[in-house]
C-alpha cells in the first residue's frame, strides 16, 4: 500500500501560482488517479467549494524531492476575490488512534472553506463549516484508500480516527501577500 500526499491548491484573486492556498492531506491506497478523481468529486460536492477553481496533484509521500505528480485533477474557473487577509484560517486537527505527536496532523483550511465574517472568535457555524471539510477527505474514496496521518520521522502512517476544529482563528503566515508599498517615518 502506497502513501500519497495530495497537494490541493485553491487560487485566490489571480491565476498566478503564488496566489494559490494549499492544503496537503495524506492517504494510503494503490491508485493515485482514482484518488485524485474522488477528491475532485468530493470538492465539487462540498458546498463551500462547488464551482470554485482548484488543482489536485497526488505525489508519492515516501519519495525524496524532486518527486513528480503521479496523478492530477482540476476544476477550472475564475479565482474568487478574497475580502479578508489570506493568512486567516481555521485548523482542522486530527489524529489516528492516539492523540500524541507521531499520530497527529493539521490542515489549515483557507477562508474559502469557512465563509462568513471575521470577528474575535469563529462562530459555531464557521467551526462546523471547517469541520465539514473532513468529508472531502474521508467520504467517497476508492475502496482501498483512506485518509491517514503520515509521520515523516518514523515513515509510518495511521488511519485518521478523530478530528476537530477549535474556536480560535489560526494564522498561516506563508499565505500572505507580498508588500507593494511602504509608509515610512523618522525619529527626530
Amino acid at each position: 500500500m502506497a502513501v500519497y500526499r495530495a497537494a490541493i491548491a485553491f487560487p485566490q484573486d489571480s491565476s498566478l501560482p503564488r496566489d494559490e492556498l494549499s492544503i496537503n492531506p495524506h492517504f494510503s491506497g494503490d491508485d493515485a488517479q482514482a484518488l485524485a478523481n474522488a477528491l475532485k468529486a468530493n470538492l465539487i460536492a462540498h458546498a463551500s467549494i462547488a464551482a470554485k477553481p482548484f488543482k489536485i496533484k497526488v505525489y508519492d509521500a515516501e519519495k525524496a524531492p524532486p518527486s513528480y505528480p503521479l496523478a492530477t485533477a482540476e476544476q477550472a474557473g475564475t479565482p474568487p476575490t478574497t475580502g479578508v487577509p489570506r493568512e486567516i484560517t481555521l485548523c482542522l486537527s486530527y489524529y489516528g488512534t492516539w492523540n500524541r505527536p507521531t499520530f497527529r496532523g493539521r490542515l489549515y483550511l483557507p477562508f474559502t472553506f469557512i465563509g462568513g465574517t471575521v470577528s474575535t472568535r469563529p462562530t459555531v457555524g464557521q467551526q462546523n463549516a471547517a469541520l465539514s471539510a473532513a468529508a472531502v477527505f474521508k467520504n467517497g474514496l476508492p475502496s482501498s484508500h483512506q485518509w491517514v496521518v503520515w509521520s515523516r520521522k518514523n515513515r509510518t502512517y495511521a488511519p485518521v480516527t478523530n478530528y476537530w476544529v477549535d474556536d480560535e482563528w489560526d494564522i498561516q503566515r506563508s499565505r500572505g501577500l507580498k508588500p507593494t508599498s511602504r509608509v515610512v517615518g523618522t525619529v527626530p
